[in-house]
């Protein structure tokens, strides 16, 4: 567009100054500059010399025509003639210049005198400036376009000026407030006219609300009425509207819609993508659909909902607006949204509870409808994590329930949730539910099976061999989960009767049978999910640690992905579990850390048996802690225990008592009897919520005991372990966890050298153990094979990052007069300021101190209190075995600031013939 003013004068002065004629035809849309050319060009010829005649061009001519003496015309014919020969006249005296704008709006007679007329005075020195609308389907202006003089015609489209033009353009018209414009840009559409009637409004007292309704409501008027509506309508339905939706929202055929698409794209209202239309800015969007009344836009949105559904949109797809449009009451809505939901909630269980949510929001109060729906909405809700409003629901449901089935579906979830019933007579529900003669056999079936799988876990039922069969008798197999449940329970049972080779049969088909159920809705239901993390912990205890961690990682990642709350809190644990016994401590660790709630303090668990969930989390947490020598976490792991073991509830009671001796082993303090038997009992059971007891455990419990003076219990220990093994002949685990316990019990460092063996790959922490209680019982006799086993015994601890077990194996080395070489572990590296055992805070207190700092200078300068340096300070007195400050600075200088050369070990030595019976060096 910037060469057309440039065009139109040279035509101007070859007419002028060459008498050169012909047609100049101008094309745009509506504000695009036409009439500003046409006025330009009025303005350029007439000063010049020559004639300007502007429409009406026959009212133009008419003067003259009476000036000559002529009558009025009769007809259309001597009406041309009399412009014709007017126009002949006029020429002769000078160049004539015919300005017409609005060609589209002509009528036919005006029509018909500019193609005749510009035929017939062609070679004669008349310029006719013609300018019409782009895109218009006006036939007589199409047919006056092509019957013009092809050899002396020439014409351009006028189009949008660049963003550069519009800004260079708003600055000439406003001036140093044209920052003022900026946000109205958009709005545009790059029209110089359009810019020009905001930049008057913006100059005037006009609202800035009111400039955009302004500007929108001329764009809108200059458009067609087929194109207004289109305008209109598009709006309405969105950012991207597919045309042949737009054809049935208004009534047309899609051939009909092209004109007005086509004058609509020319305006720059919109552009074309494919078969999907879309507005050239969201503001221009939201500006368009201001214009409208609300009713009208509610009144379009429902229109277009009604299509869609009827064209078979999915449910998902419309349940939102739908909802937004309904209105209370509105069953149609209810009915989307119900379909919304179950189309969602296999793969977005919180979008499906957002449907039926806002179903219940729609549907009338205290109704059978609003109830069932409710009865809908809690395992949603549950799967999505919010089990405070689920079981809200169910309490709710379960006080008025609307019909028998709904009753008895609801006391399905709660017993797959786990935990009591959150109403009074929980037992009396149950039996309800399980004699209605309305409710359907396969549902009484699975209620069945679930309630004592949930029983089982949580604690509640302590069913074994001929009561759990019994029990297990009744439920049928009518249900598609009865008999993957029942399969798990038995599982469960074979466990809790240290049968373990039977409860890996039992479990073997569980994968086969979950993947032969609905693969939209299979991994939804939780018997599948406890029963697959039951088969992974089986595994993982068999010493198949990749099929398990196989299980987990693909039940997790589906579980992450589809947002399934209830269910990460299930395998994350498992994960955890699985990483411990691998001896991948830092990566349980951080697993581990993953499944806490933002406090740090309560584990994130699934709600099924939640109170068992959380204390089979707490086993876990105290087990890393107890190994990598975490003292605040094993605290508070011994916190929570005291806890476990005032409550009511027995399982949560040995719990407690387990990681209690944990803790009391920790400390090297004595545990009492009573705590361990708790502690035995809690290993006897087998299993903690879906989480398999370590049978590794019993080694640290038999070593608990003695440690303890309890020698009664650590042979009980040592029993139990061995009764487990020859029941279990297939697992190996448990035949190395019995030798290693009667090899600590007996003081036997071959059996314990055999443990070792037994553990093998699988079990690292324990063969590191094995090999340090074998070391421990070589050591008076045998100083060499001791110092060999103990640096096996640290690489093994260090590859599995169990710093405090390394730090006790190091302290035993010096006892016996080595200085142990480096280890490097297989996870993250050791911090570099690591030293003789110290940790980073202990050594941060030793080097201050033997620099000649106070302890309240040290704690100032740390900003910790006294008593904890005190703390540190009295624990790298123990670890570096020195007795007063002069002697720690000694050490620290000799060998961190001398940096003095590495001290071959003794087990080197030995191999060398030298002797091993040596002091340890005086420090």
């Amino acid at each position: 567009m910037t060469d057309t003013p440039e065009l139109l004068l040279r035509r101007v002065l070859r007419l002028v100054h060459r008498h050169e004629g012909g047609v100049l035809w101008i094309e745009g849309p509506a504000d695009s500059g036409k009439s500003h050319l046409l006025a330009l060009a009025a303005q350029q010829a007439a000063p010049a010399g020559a004639t300007v005649l502007t429409a009406p061009l026959l009212g133009a001519l008419a003067p003259r025509q009476s000036e000559a003496g002529a009558g009025e015309p009769d007809s259309p014919y001597q009406m041309l003639r009399q412009a014709e020969d007017g126009l002949r006249e006029l020429s002769r005296q000078r160049p004539v210049l015919v300005v017409h704008d609005d060609v589209h709006h002509c009528d036919d007679l005006t029509l018909l005198a500019l193609r005749t007329l510009t035929a017939r005075l062609a070679g004669l020195p008349v310029l006719w400036v013609l300018a019409a609308r782009s895109h218009l389907d006006v036939p007589a202006v199409t047919a006056l376009r092509r019957d013009l003089p092809a050899e002396q015609t020439d014409g351009f489209e006028l189009t949008a000026l660049d963003p550069d033009a519009v800004r260079r353009l708003v600055t000439d018209l406003m001036g140093p407030r044209a920052a003022a414009a900026e946000p109205y840009l958009p709005l545009l559409g790059g029209l110089p006219g359009t810019i020009r009637h905001a930049c008057a409004l913006l100059t005037s007292s006009t609202g800035p609300d009111e400039v955009a309704s302004a500007v929108v409501t001329r764009r809108l008027d200059q458009l067609t009425p087929p194109a207004r509506e289109l305008v209109l309508t598009a709006a309405v339905l969105g950012d991207s509207i597919g045309v042949r939706h737009l054809s049935r929202m208004l009534e047309l055929r899609e051939p009909a819609l092209l004109n007005p698409l086509r004058e609509v794209l020319a305006a720059g209202l919109m552009r074309a993508d494919q078969d999907h239309l879309t507005f050239v800015h969201p503001s221009l969007r939201a500006a368009v659909v201001a214009t409208l009344p609300l009713p009208v836009r509610v009144s379009l949105r429902r229109r277009s909902v009604d299509l869609r559904l009827v064209d078979g949109t999915p449910a998902t797809a419309l349940a939102a607006e739908i909802g937004a449009l309904a209105d209370p009451g509105d069953e149609r809505a209810i009915r989307v949204l119900e379909a919304a939901a179950r189309e969602a909630a296999p793969f977005a269980p919180a979008a499906g509870a957002a449907y039926v949510r806002r179903a219940m929001e729609l549907a009338l109060p205290a109704t059978p409808r609003r109830s069932r729906l409710a009865a809908r909405l809690v395992p949603l809700l549950w799967e999505a994590g919010e089990s405070a409003e689920a079981r809200a629901l169910a309490r709710e449901v379960l006080q008025t329930p609307p019909d028998p089935v709904t009753h008895a579906h609801v006391c399905l979830e709660l017993a797959r949730m786990g935990g009591p019933f959150p109403v009074p007579q929980a037992e009396a529900h149950l039996r309800r539910a399980l004699h209605h003669p309305d409710v359907p056999l396969p549902v009484k079936d699975q209620l069945r099976s679930t309630s004592l799988l949930n029983r089982l876990l949580s604690g509640a039922a302590e069913e074994a061999g001929g009561t759990m069969a019994g029990a297990l008798a009744h439920a049928r197999g009518t249900h598609p989960l009865n008999d993957l449940t029942q399969r798990t329970l038995r599982s469960i049972s074979a466990c809790h009767r240290e049968r373990w080779s039977e409860a890996l049969r039992h479990s073997e088909t569980v994968p086969a049978q979950a993947a032969e159920l609905d693969p939209a809705y299979g991994p939804t239901l939780p018997e599948v999910v406890l029963s697959l993390v039951w088969r992974a912990e089986l595994l993982g205890l068999a010493g198949d640690h990749q099929g398990a961690a196989d299980l987990i990682d693909s039940g997790l990642a589906e579980a992450e992905q589809r947002g399934r709350a209830a269910y990460v809190a299930l395998w994350r644990p498992a994960r955890v579990r699985l990483l411990l016994g691998g001896g991948r401590l830092r990566e349980a660790a951080r697993e581990l850390a993953v499944t806490q709630e933002p406090t740090g303090q309560r584990p994130a668990t699934a709600d099924m048996s939640d109170d068992a969930a959380e204390a089979a989390v707490l086993c876990a947490r105290a087990r890393i802690a107890f190994h990598t020598g975490d003292d605040r976490e094993m605290e508070a792991c011994a916190e929570r225990a005291e806890i476990c073991l005032a409550d009511g509830d027995r399982q949560l009671r040995r719990a407690g008592a387990w990681v209690s001796v944990l803790a009391a082993l920790y400390r090297d303090a004595p545990s009492s009897g009573e705590r361990l038997n708790g502690a035995a009992a809690h290993l006897r059971r087998g299993f903690l919520h879906v989480s398999c007891v370590d049978a590794g455990d019993v080694v640290l419990l038999a070593a608990a005991a003695l440690a303890s003076g309890q020698r009664e219990v650590a042979a009980a220990a040592v029993e139990f372990a061995e009764q487990r093994a020859r029941r279990n002949p297939g697992l190996p685990l448990f035949t190395a966890a019995a030798t290693h316990a009667r090899g600590l019990y007996a003081g036997d460092a071959e059996l314990l050298v055999q443990a070792a063996e037994g553990h093998g790959d699988a079990r690292p922490l324990l063969r590191a153990r094995a090999q340090e209680d074998a070391a421990g019982c070589l050591a008076a006799a045998d100083a060499g094979g001791a110092l060999s086993r103990f640096e096996e015994a640290l690489r093994g601890y260090a590859a599995c990052g169990a710093d405090r077990d390394a730090q006790r194996v190091r302290g035993r080395l010096r006892a016996l007069g080595a200085r142990p070489l480096a280890t490097t572990s297989a996870g993250p590296a050791a911090p570099a300021a690591e030293w003789r055992g110290l940790t980073r805070s202990e050594l941060g207190v030793v080097r201050l101190i033997a620099q000649g700092a106070t302890n309240r200078e040290a704690a100032e300068r740390l900003f910790v209190s006294p008593h904890t340096v005190n703390t540190h300070l009295r624990h790298a007195f123990e670890k570096l075995g020195v007795r007063s400050r002069v002697q720690l600075a000694r050490l620290y200088a000799r060998e961190i600031d001398a940096a003095g050369a590495p001290v071959r070990t003794l087990s080197s030595q030995a191999a060398m013939g030298v002797s091993t019976h040596v002091r340890a060096p005086q420090v």
